[in-house]
C-alpha cells in the first residue's frame, strides 16, 4: 500500500488496530490448539521413544558395568592361573630334575654294575688263562724233562716208566710257586 498512496500510514505501520488485535487472537488461539492437537497426539510416542531409550542408554550401562566387572574377575582368575600355572611349571621342572637325577644315578649304578661284572669275567678268564698257561708250561717242561733225561740216561724209557716219572715231576713242580 505504501507503494500505491506513495505515503505511509502511520496507524499501519505500527498496526495496533482491532484488525490486528483479532487477527493475533485467532493467531494464538490456532497456534494453541495446533500445540493442543500435537501433545495429543504426538507427546506420549514421543516421550514413551524416549523413555524407551533412556532404558535402553540405563540397560546398556548397567550392562557395560556387568561387562566391566565380569572382565575384572576373568583378570583376576587370570592371573592367578598364571601364577599358578607358574607354580606348576617349577614344580613339573623340579620333579623332571629329580626324575632325571635318579634316573641317571639307575643308569650309572647299571653301568657300574655292568662293568664290575665284565671287570671280574675278564679277570676270571686271566685267571683261567692264567692256570691254562701253567698247566702248558708244566706239561712241555715234564716233557723237556723227559727228553732231557731220556738222552741223559742214555736208555729208552718205557711207557711205564715215563708215567711214573711224569707223574713224580708233576707232584714235585707242584710245590714250585710261579711268579705272575
Amino acid at each position: 500500500m505504501y507503494l500505491l498512496t506513495g505515503q505511509p500510514e502511520l496507524s499501519r505501520i505500527i498496526g495496533i488496530d482491532a484488525d490486528f488485535i483479532v487477527n493475533l487472537g485467532f493467531a494464538w488461539l490456532n497456534l494453541a490448539f495446533i500445540i493442543f492437537i500435537l501433545s495429543w497426539l504426538l507427546y506420549q510416542p514421543v516421550l514413551d521413544f524416549l523413555l524407551a531409550r533412556q532404558m535402553r542408554i540405563e540397560n546398556d550401562r548397567d550392562s557395560a558395568r556387568e561387562n566391566l566387572r565380569e572382565a575384572e574377575e576373568a583378570k583376576a582368575l587370570y592371573m592367578a592361573r598364571l601364577a599358578q600355572i607358574d607354580s606348576e611349571r617349577a614344580q613339573i621342572l623340579d620333579d623332571a630334575r629329580k626324575t632325571a637325577n635318579i634316573n641317571r644315578s639307575e643308569i650309572l649304578d647299571e653301568a657300574n654294575g655292568e662293568a664290575s661284572e665284565i671287570l671280574a669275567r675278564a679277570r676270571r678268564e686271566i685267571n683261567m688263562e692264567w692256570n691254562k698257561a701253567n698247566d702248558e708250561i708244566k706239561t712241555q717242561i715234564i716233557e723237556v724233562s723227559s727228553l732231557m733225561a731220556s738222552r741223559f740216561i742214555g736208555e729208552y724209557i718205557d711207557g711205564e716208566a715215563s708215567d711214573r716219572l711224569y707223574n713224580q715231576a708233576i707232584a714235585d713242580l707242584g710245590d714250585v710257586k710261579w711268579k705272575d
